[in-house]
């Protein structure tokens, strides 16, 4: 799977292409303008391409233009810090509109939009007598428990009969806080300090602070930077 990112601002595209990394996306080409992009594009035939729209020279709108002259179905999303775009962005038969700073369940709509990111993965999880199939988008904080690990969502908890290692593999989306915890990088919002100066992990949707470990602290905090 091949995407191709084009934004003049070097941070953006590192941030974007970081995101699709965590999702899984490790084939990222990246252009810094217009024109690189359409040459790009048609020297690699990208499964979706992510445009910016003011770019010097050659203007996303432009690029996409060119480009869907040479790969009429290619997939195309707009990234851009303002909205008035919108209207003539889908005249030129965009499939979606990303508002910047771009937000990485947003990013996972929008590749499931286009076709190239299949429904959320699910999870086994057991609850009592009961097996469940739960996405695991849903899932916000993974706990090591004796031989199990208990998943947390916004208002239920399940065991799980794996490893958190097994998770961080499998599923990159995942962020390790300490040896026992993991956290889904979209349910990360901040981090609390308390009296004894140790890190607690603020999340989204759900009153549970886990702690962050020394050595995972500044992974953390790129992650929240990022």
């Amino acid at each position: 799977m091949k995407i191709l990112i084009a934004d003049d601002e070097p941070l953006a595209r590192m941030r974007l292409a970081k995101m699709l990394n965590h999702l899984g996306y490790d084939q990222v080409i990246e252009a810094q303008n217009g024109n690189e992009a359409v040459s790009l594009a048609n020297k690699h035939y990208p499964d979706v391409i992510f445009l910016d729209i003011q770019m010097p020279h050659c203007s996303g709108l432009e690029a996409a233009e060119l480009i869907k002259a040479n790969m009429p179905t290619v997939p195309i999303v707009f990234c851009t810090a303002h909205d008035e775009f919108a209207l003539k962005a889908f005249d030129l038969s965009a499939n979606d509109y990303l508002l910047k700073p771009v937000a990485l369940d947003r990013l996972g709509q929008s590749l499931k939009k286009v076709g190239v990111l299949t429904e959320s993965q699910k999870i086994t999880v057991k609850r009592g007598q009961n097996t469940y199939a739960i996405p695991v988008d849903e899932m916000i904080c993974f706990m090591a428990e004796d031989k199990y690990v208990e998943v947390h969502l916004s208002n239920k908890r399940y065991l799980l009969d794996t490893t958190l290692t097994e998770l961080e593999k499998t599923y990159p989306q995942l962020l390790r806080l300490h040896r026992n915890c993991l956290v889904h990088r979209s349910y990360l919002c901040g981090i609390h300090v308390d009296d004894q100066h140790k890190s607690h992990a603020i999340l989204k949707k759900i009153d549970l602070q886990p702690a962050i470990s020394r050595r995972q602290l500044a992974v953390v905090k790129k992650e929240l930077d990022s």
